[in-house]
């Protein structure tokens, strides 16, 4: 894992999207396990938000409030991590009284408003925070963060319960959707790359990106590959057929 800070909470946004991209591709005619979704619920607060979240805003932006510089920015994405947790809270009330659609539909608005929060985060927060802090002070955040690893879990537990989730929902919907803007480029292939290895026979992994890659498309060769026109974005779909034998 990286030395930096910032990075660290760059990588962490990876799992949260590989589970909002399954969660974005539901829909209420899905038979999705309640017991799934249950799940589902429980990765987006125990990972997603408390553990993630502990080190964003105990470690860094409690840390950000002590230096003079203008802290609008976080105060904004408080909000949202705010506004988020209201409406995981609808989901897992909607599960709780057996309305499994209600449940999809909030576990669905999740994971459509992440990406663009995570984009935000990964771009312009981190890149503008890693400039104000000194290296002292990012060796001070990286033994909070340590801390953090050893009082809520690691994100090895974070990636595995991720991975999991992906495959059962996406083995049921067919489906997923990944904005995959919201990663740095330097490591949005390989993301892309595993999240369509992952998938299940014969399941659909819709790509928004930023332009044509015939790298990216090289290394998706065995897999079926079909552009789509959507509206100022550049989007896929990745197929997994049958395996051939």
């Amino acid at each position: 894992m990286t030395k930096n800070p910032f990075k660290i909470l760059t990588i962490e946004h990876y799992p949260i999207l590989q589970v909002a991209s399954a969660l974005a591709a539901m829909k209420t005619t899905h038979e999705i396990d309640p017991e799934t979704l249950k799940e589902a619920i429980n990765f987006i607060r125990n990972f997603a938000d408390r553990y993630h979240h502990e080190k964003e805003e105990k470690v860094v932006f409690e840390r950000t409030k002590k230096k003079k510089v203008d802290y609008s920015p976080i105060e904004a994405m408080e909000k949202e991590h705010e506004m988020t947790r209201g409406v995981v809270k609808q989901a897992a009330k909607a599960l709780e009284e057996g309305k499994i659609e209600d449940a999809i539909v909030n576990l669905r608005n999740w994971a459509n408003f992440i990406p663009n929060h995570i984009e935000r985060e990964n771009f312009v927060l981190f890149p503008g925070l890693d400039n104000i802090f000194n290296e002292e002070e990012k060796e001070e955040i990286l033994r909070e963060f340590e801390r953090v690893d050893e009082e809520l879990g690691s994100f090895k537990e974070m990636e595995n319960l991720a991975n999991k989730l992906f495959l059962e929902i996406v083995s049921k919907s067919g489906n997923a959707i990944v904005e995959a803007r919201a990663i740095p480029k330097e490591s949005r292939d390989d993301f892309i790359l595993k999240l369509a290895h992952a998938l299940p026979k014969n399941a659909t992994l819709t790509v928004l990106y930023d332009e044509k890659s015939e790298e990216l498309e090289k290394r998706l060769d065995s897999l079926e590959i079909e552009e789509i026109k959507k509206k100022g974005v550049y989007a896929f779909k990745i197929k997994r057929g049958e395996d051939k034998n």
